[in-house]
Order: structure tokens, then C-alpha cells, then sequence
């Protein structure tokens, strides 16, 4: 079972061609300014891994993206989704960790997971590293080409000058795609004002 604070099933951010994109649940860092609050503090649901994987299978998207929250504190879990999903179709997986890759390769539990990856994009938000590239926080987090699958047109879509995001409403929520530009993020905190902080 998974902790995840939501999934989408299909967008063409955080990632080249179609993603199907996770947010699990669960943080151990505690970067300030960070976006993503809500996949410490707020409400998630308890995935089964089968059926996680049988959903991205079924979205004909080219691969998956995991965000968070903090994906290596289950990392046991993904793994064993993604060899299921991986088992139908041939999936793409990229991964962002607060972790870097060096701290990664020291951790026991984080092996599996990270043989999976084609894509780690690593380390904490820095608020004051915060250059404004397109598919990263702060100048700091290093996107790692672990498998040849993404290199030449990750190179590319990774180079692009500007954010981009898109704000997805649904019955009870609304969620925030990609890292957004400060236009977009103050549109965003009054969006958030306006529903009384509960996004």
C-alpha cells in the first residue's frame, strides 16, 4: 500500500511526452517555502500498489512521475508498483527526491527504487536558490540521466526558458501542476486564500 495526497492521470508536465504523475504522502524534510505542504500535513488516501500500477497502465501515457512529499520514505512500495506496471508495458519512471543522489546510494532501502528510475531529480528546495528554471526549484536540485531513455530529449525539454503549470479543479480540490512562476504562484496563494487555505 501507498500514501499518496493525489494522482493525475494524465499531463504533458513534469516530465517529456504524457506523464502520469503521483504525489505520495509523507515528508521528512521541512524546506521553507515549499509548495507542497499538503503532502506532509494534508488529507491522502491509502493506494493498493496493483491497482496504482493497472491505473497507469491503463492511461496510455508514456511513463509515470513521482513527486511528493518524500517518494524514497516508501520506497519498498513504489518499487514493487512499478515492477507490476513495468511487467504490462514498458514505462518511463521519473522520480523527484529531496534526497541527493549521493545520500541516496547510502541508504539501503532506496536500491530498488532507484534502479527503476530513468530520471532523479534531487535535493531540498532553497528558497534563495530559487532561479526560476522551468521543471526544478532552485539551482541546487541536479537532474540525473540515470538510463538512456530521456537523455536527448530530456536535454531539451529540461532547457526550456520558462514555467510552466496548469491549476486542475475538480469537485473537491484543486491542484497545482509544475513548478509555477511568481505570476503564477501569487494567482495561486489567492486561489488558496479564497478557499479558506484548505487546497
Amino acid at each position: 500500500m501507498i500514501n499518496v495526497s493525489h494522482y493525475e492521470r494524465s499531463t504533458e508536465l513534469l516530465g517529456p511526452y504524457t506523464r502520469f504523475v503521483i504525489w505520495v504522502h509523507g515528508c521528512c524534510f521541512d524546506c521553507p517555502g515549499c509548495l507542497a505542504q499538503n503532502t506532509r500535513f494534508g488529507e491522502y488516501e491509502t493506494a493498493d500498489c496493483a491497482e496504482l500500477a493497472e491505473m497507469i497502465v491503463q492511461s496510455g501515457c508514456e511513463g509515470v512521475t513521482i513527486s511528493g512529499g518524500e517518494p524514497f520514505l516508501q520506497a519498498g512500495e513504489l518499487a514493487g508498483m512499478l515492477r507490476i506496471a513495468k511487467h504490462s508495458r514498458d514505462i518511463g519512471v521519473i522520480v523527484y527526491s529531496g534526497f541527493t543522489l549521493a545520500e541516496l546510494r547510502e541508504r539501503p532501502d532506496a536500491g530498488e527504487l532507484l534502479a527503476l528510475c530513468d530520471i532523479l531529480i534531487d535535493g531540498r528546495y532553497v528558497r534563495e536558490l530559487d532561479d526560476g528554471r522551468a521543471y526544478v526549484g532552485s539551482s541546487n536540485q541536479t537532474i540525473h540521466y540515470l538510463t538512456p531513455r530521456y537523455e536527448q530529449i530530456g536535454r531539451e525539454y529540461y532547457a526550456a526558458e520558462k514555467r510552466r503549470c496548469e491549476i486542475k479543479f475538480t469537485e473537491k480540490q484543486a491542484v497545482l501542476i509544475g513548478v509555477p512562476s511568481a505570476g503564477v504562484l501569487e494567482m495561486w496563494q489567492k486561489i488558496k486564500k479564497k478557499a479558506g487555505n484548505e487546497l
